[in-house]
């Protein structure tokens, strides 16, 4: 990591940044839809990620 950054910093900062906006995305959903699934079965909890993941892009989409 280190030497990538001596290498070529520009490159480094930009996918670091672009790192940083996708956590940040992250901790928006978590606080917008909950970060605790609540179901027990597999296929619940599939379906219910699935879900969330699809409200955060439609309010990314019409936000």
């Amino acid at each position: 990591m280190i030497r990538q950054f001596i290498e070529d910093p520009m490159n480094y900062l930009h996918e670091y940044f672009k790192r940083n906006a996708s956590e940040s995305g992250f901790s928006s959903d978590k606080r917008t839809t909950g970060c605790l699934i609540y179901q027990r079965r597999r296929d619940r909890k599939e379906t219910s990620g699935f879900c969330k993941g699809l409200i955060h892009n439609l309010m990314l989409l019409h936000g």
